[in-house]
């Protein structure tokens, strides 16, 4: 396996040359062709000059921005969330910091509206996919060990330094050992050890490229901390404490202000409460419209129910959502059965209790659009983690520790975990298991554009369908 040692910043500035580079030439392109196919301009009267002064500028800033979504992402190491959003917005930015550049000097009325729009319109796709393939090229080599691009310097007692270094895997997140100082090793003839010995060493990995200085140990220890803090302040460098543990599953978020206090974060709301506010006023609208414009639907389906089998048309069973509130989740009746959610027999494929019309409305998923009124309640949102029957949810809970963390949202129609193809029956470890991992997904990850792409895939994808009953 081939190791590539690598500095962050080299990495940051390689994305944005080549997202830059990217950038101006889908910029350039669209003018060109415009002009040369579509004008029928002859290729020595095509302002080649204009064009491309405005595309390498274009391509300049958004190499910029592209820089500096670059460290971000590779401070997490992971690809983040929100690239659709960083992407877009850093080829709006710069398009539009361009064009009033050309606006102020007085050239913009000799640039082409159309090649203009074509270009805009055109990088989105283009820059967005350039970006997706690039993060997760270099995801796939982090996570393999074979990208390191940050110098690590590690202080602990030679027990609480191996047994981090063991279970860190700093070669599998981008880090790479500079070296260690064991403070056995420090310590003088009245047992301390040496803060000077501390500083030597900080220093000498500071000139050799180190990014982190790594305490490892009791963190409960303050006044120590504070002391070998402030030794450290001459550098510029993070300096970071572990705690001395072989827990590598809990984990400290952050540190938040508590009165006069700082206090390590572990846990924190899913979503703020502007997010909260723009999630329900994006299900009032989509429940209320899609409520009216069902409403012909919704008058057939109940119809051919009535017609199909005795029974109700609708039929409401019990479910747990939010904060592990139960609420009545309003659904089209597609059996012959109309079970309350606390005892009751899951559907599977062929179960005799689905009637003929009912066999339609679940395989559509027509059956679950009554669930907008729980929608415009604000039981539910229009998507989130899909709700079980009171009973399913006890024994999946017991069956996987993490299941009960999807009720830290407000449960939905459609869900991340739905048009990935973890529907219906949950008969194996392995289905409650990749369900409740792509719900826990969607709550960590949570934006309104991840929320429209969901509704898409849920219309339109044929993985949100595959395992209906």
């Amino acid at each position: 396996m081939r190791r590539v040692v690598a500095n962050q910043a080299v990495l940051c500035t390689a994305f944005g040359l080549g997202e830059g580079a990217l950038a101006a030439v889908v910029m350039l392109l669209p003018a060109l062709l415009y002009h040369g196919l579509v004008l029928n301009v002859a290729a020595g009267d095509i302002p080649f000059g204009l064009y491309g002064i405005y595309s390498a500028v274009v391509g300049v800033l958004y190499g910029a921005f592209s820089a500096v979504s670059a460290n971000q992402f590779l401070d997490r190491a992971q690809p983040p969330h929100t690239t659709l959003v960083q992407s877009v917005l850093s080829w709006t930015g710069a398009f539009a910091i361009a064009l009033f550049g050309a606006f102020f000097i007085g050239v913009a009325d000799d640039l082409s509206r159309v090649s203009l729009i074509a270009a805009f319109v055109l990088g989105v796709p283009a820059l967005l996919l350039a970006r997706t393939i690039a993060y997760a090229a270099v995801t796939t080599r982090i996570k393999a060990g074979r990208l390191q691009f940050q110098k690590v310097a590690v202080v602990g007692t030679r027990s609480d330094t191996v047994r981090f270094l063991v279970n860190g895997n700093l070669w599998k997140t981008g880090y790479r050992l500079a070296g260690t100082l064991y403070l056995e090793d420090t310590v003088d003839a009245q047992g301390a050890f040496q803060l000077s010995a501390v500083v030597d060493f900080a220093q000498h990995w500071v000139s050799h490229g180190a990014e982190f200085i790594v305490f490892v140990g009791e963190i409960g220890d303050i006044d120590g901390l504070e002391r070998l803090t402030n030794e450290l302040k001459r550098f510029a460098i993070n300096v970071v404490s572990v705690p001395a543990t072989d827990n590598v599953s809990f984990k400290f978020l952050d540190v938040v202000p508590l009165g006069p206090n700082n206090a390590l974060r572990s846990l924190r709301k899913p979503m703020s409460d502007g997010a909260v506010l723009m999630k329900r006023l994006f299900d009032i609208a989509g429940a209320g419209f899609g409520l009216t414009l069902l409403s012909p639907l919704f008058a057939v389906v109940a119809l051919l129910i009535k017609l199909d089998s005795p029974g109700p048309v609708f039929f409401r069973q019990e479910r747990r959502g939010f904060n592990g509130r139960t609420f009545h989740i309003w659904k089209f009746r597609s059996m012959t059965v109309t079970e309350s959610g606390r005892k009751m027999t899951q559907a599977k494929v062929g179960d005799k209790r689905i009637t003929k019309i009912g066999a339609f409305i679940r395989r559509t998923s027509i059956d679950e659009l009554p669930q907008l009124i729980n929608v415009l309640s604000g039981e539910m949102s229009l998507v989130g983690p899909r709700p079980h029957a009171l009973v399913h949810d006890d024994e999946l809970g017991e069956q996987v520790a993490s299941y009960a963390h999807r009720q830290r949202i407000k449960p939905g129609i459609s869900g991340w975990a739905q048009v990935n193809g973890y529907r219906g029956e949950t008969t194996t470890f392995e289905q409650i298991e990749g369900r409740t991992r792509h719900d826990l997904y969607y709550i960590d990850n949570w934006s309104i554009f991840l929320d429209c792409w969901i509704i898409v895939l849920t219309v339109f994808s044929s993985k949100t369908r595959r395992n209906a009953v």
